[in-house]
């Protein structure tokens, strides 16, 4: 892929309605923020694991602190991916029943989907604060807890969920708005929403 392929990628496409540079910006900015977690996380996750290989084979050593790297960033490599696949409109989902729907239909069944979504994050938020029966919330499950070689908090692989969580709740409230103003989604066009 060429820059400008990656750029394209990148930039949201405009859509209609008074909040348009605001909900254009918003996208582009969260897919930017995932597109440079996930090459970070990746390059954190291979190198460590490269180095270990080789030193393995060479010298019967290896980096003691290299599995729990893996374990703090995998996380967020995860829920960047989970995140930028959703501005695509590329996540899990059951296309077909789309594809044989109205358009019409089809749109409110994306609105009604977004809507889900929504509920769905505001809920991780909600558990992950300590809010309700999950008393002192993921900071609690992990405890004080630390990543032994490390000394990082294991509490910091959970912050991935929060994040990640809060990204997909904003990237459902833009293509509500964008499916809302007559934007017609990539489910049903295979194109990017214009």
């Amino acid at each position: 892929m060429k820059g400008t392929e990656i750029k394209a990628l990148l930039k949201a496409p405009p859509c209609a309605g008074w909040f348009s540079p605001a909900i254009q910006g918003l996208d582009t900015s969260i897919r930017y923020a995932c597109a440079m977690t996930l090459w970070v996380s990746f390059l954190v996750m291979l190198l460590p694991t490269f180095v270990n290989a080789v030193l393995r084979y060479t010298t019967d050593a290896s980096l003691s602190w290299s599995v729990e790297i893996i374990q703090l960033v995998f996380p967020w490599f995860i829920m960047a991916g989970a995140v930028l696949a959703a501005q695509h409109s590329r996540h899990i989902g059951v296309s077909f029943f789309l594809s044989v729907c109205s358009v019409r239909i089809a749109k409110l069944m994306i609105l009604l989907v977004q809507q889900l979504i929504l509920i769905g994050c505001i809920t991780v938020g909600y558990v992950y604060l300590g809010f309700g029966e999950f008393e002192g919330g993921m900071e609690y499950a992990a405890g004080d807890v630390a990543f032994t070689s490390l000394g990082v908090p294991q509490s910091w692989s959970y912050l991935a969920l929060l994040v990640g969580y809060i990204l997909l709740g904003l990237t459902a409230l833009t293509r509500f708005y964008r499916v809302l103003v007559g934007a017609v989604p990539t489910d049903i066009t295979d194109n990017d929403m214009s």
